[in-house]
């Protein structure tokens, strides 16, 4: 009776309904109670909202400013997410980035399923799902997740074409032509990424295999007939609407200024991403270098050389582009992640042959070095909210704690699996095959981003200063506000747009002007914001303060709160 009362524990559907729960937990997680970010989310859902309070679905916004920075697509998916769903809440506009995480990873299992079988592609699936990148940018309301999706079924679909042996009108139509409109989807959301991805793996796939067959195989006709059918009309509305102004903007001060310095103080030299490795493929980064073994010994592998060629083209130019973003590689991460986990299940059943003992050495040495990103990132942790987090309850000390703990037993685990399998231990004990099963270390990942995103970041309530700005505005009546010193794109979003930018001098003449007017004034601008309302002989009355941390610029700030008493 005692043993048939948990006899499902054993089933394995069961099993591995719960480790799928347990893996969508930390997307979830977060999701509705962290903040608007700064810059660029903030950004996006504000002119989303614009799109659908002024009933202007081709002018892309920010208050008065033309947002030439990407294409329509990721406006029009939040702006129809919001009226479903609200307008007034963040939520609203991250739910096509979750919704697109996990349409994502539906078509990695099924790649990952055509490539390297059933049995594996389940831990290859939950192993992508598990990365600190993806993962991040499932909870961010812009483009990124969801051109990800786009490019994971062009990617998909164009090793399907190149693969398939069959002549028939669904292999040789049907196919390239869903292919050739999630190439459209892709360059509607994010521009020229999609389709740099996709000519930059045809051409060196092409090179690489010695076989050209790929440039018929795909359609170039139908591709150019279908992108100019989705992209045209709104290419020829926004000219004809800003007069040229959109993609002037967009080709002059976007897209070239990337490539020609860092862009927004965010530069960096070559080797950049290979450096943050650590932290943006964990926690799996610590199996790159039986990566390379693994793509050594299988390097005539046809898919192999398909995920290669999508992802080292690619590393090579983000890493020479001058302006570096952490999420930059995010539409390679698949590809890698497929190759990192399937060496990690190739080399389980394989012994790893070397020349010598020092060479074994030395590849442990480095797995370990790659293995550091999340000792890292919660170092990161900790001290974010030992400084920022306004509620010093002993709840987030726990929860940090285990945090740590969870991220010392990945550490542990990942170390002691990459010991095992480069040195060819023989591994019989119980408490071993624990250390070294797979699942575990996705459970245990999934519970970290569970306990970041969903309890420590919301409570680093300082780091969001525009939160608490609003938090405090929602306390008193007042006409307009204006700001000066500090103008981040969430307290545009968190007052949806009204909110008035001025230097000191215009603050004071705002106040002068409205009867019941309040005035934002950061520290650095306050001097010069008195004395130009003494020139109008403003009765000032200081209300209250907030102290922050403004992540964007790197600096505290403290944000006065005015207004003119008559």
């Amino acid at each position: 009776m005692h043993a048939k009362k948990y006899l499902f524990l054993k089933d394995k559907s069961f099993a591995r309904i719960l480790l799928f729960i347990i893996c969508i937990l930390p997307f979830f997680a977060g999701i509705s109670s962290i903040p608007p970010l700064d810059r660029d989310e903030s950004r996006f859902a504000q002119s989303s909202f614009q799109m659908i309070d002024n009933e202007d679905y081709i002018n892309i916004k920010f208050q008065d400013e033309i947002r030439a920075k990407k294409p329509v697509g990721i406006y029009w998916l939040q702006a129809f997410s919001a009226k479903l769903f609200g307008t007034e809440e963040i939520l609203s506009y991250r739910i096509p980035s979750l919704l697109a995480a996990f349409f994502s990873i539906v078509v990695i299992w099924y790649f990952s399923k055509s490539i390297f079988g059933r049995e594996s592609s389940e831990l290859i699936t939950l192993l992508f799902a598990s990365n600190l990148l993806f993962v991040t940018e499932a909870h961010i309301g812009k483009t990124d997740s969801f051109l990800l999706a786009t490019i994971c079924i062009q990617q998909l679909l164009l090793f399907i074409i190149y693969s398939n042996k069959k002549l028939n009108f669904y292999t040789n139509y049907i196919i390239p032509a869903i292919m050739w409109f999630f190439v459209s989807i892709g360059i509607l959301i994010k521009g020229p990424v999609t389709i740099l991805i996709f000519c930059l793996t045809i051409i060196s796939f092409s090179i690489l295999e010695k076989n050209y067959s790929i440039f018929i195989k795909i359609k170039p006709l139908i591709g150019i007939i279908i992108i100019s059918l989705i992209i045209l009309p709104w290419v020829i509305s926004i000219q004809s609407s800003t007069g040229g102004l959109f993609f002037e903007k967009a080709i002059m001060e976007d897209f070239v200024a990337k490539i020609i310095s860092g862009q927004e103080s965010h530069g960096g030299y070559p080797g950049y991403y290979i450096f943050i490795s650590p932290l943006i493929l964990w926690p799996i980064a610590t199996f790159l270098p039986i990566t390379v073994l693994f793509i050594k010994n299988n390097r005539s592998n046809t898919a192999i050389k398909f995920l290669l060629c999508w992802i080292i083209p690619f590393w090579i130019i983000i890493e020479l582009v001058p302006t570096k973003l952490f999420h930059y590689p995010l539409p390679i991460i698949p590809a890698i992640a497929m190759l990192i986990s399937a060496s990690m299940i190739y080399f389980e059943k394989h012994k790893i042959n070397f020349q010598s003992k020092k060479n074994k050495n030395l590849v442990f040495f480095i797995s370990i070095l790659f293995g550091i990103g999340g000792l890292v990132l919660n170092i990161t942790l900790f001290y974010l909210a030992m400084n920022f987090s306004e509620s010093k309850s002993i709840i987030i000390y726990i929860i940090i704690f285990l945090n740590f703990l969870l991220c010392l037993c990945l550490f542990f685990m990942t170390s002691y699996k990459n010991f095992v399998m480069i040195f060819n231990i023989e591994n019989s004990s119980n408490l071993s095959k624990y250390f070294l099963n797979t699942k575990i270390i996705i459970i245990l990942s999934a519970l970290f981003y569970t306990g970041m995103f969903g309890y420590i970041i919301p409570n680093l309530k300082t780091i969001f200063p525009s939160n608490l700005i609003v938090n405090e505005l929602k306390k008193i009546e007042y006409d307009s506000i204006s700001s000066t010193g500090y103008y981040e794109p969430s307290l545009v979003f968190l007052l949806k747009g009204n909110l008035v930018h001025s230097n000191p001098n215009e603050a004071a003449i705002f106040l002068a002007e409205g009867q019941n007017n309040i005035v934002l004034v950061e520290k650095r601008s306050k001097e010069e914001f008195l004395a130009s309302s003494r020139n109008f002989d403003l009765n000032l009355m200081e209300f209250k303060i907030i102290k922050g941390y403004n992540y964007s610029k790197g600096k505290l700030v403290e944000i006065f709160f005015y207004k003119n008493i008559n």
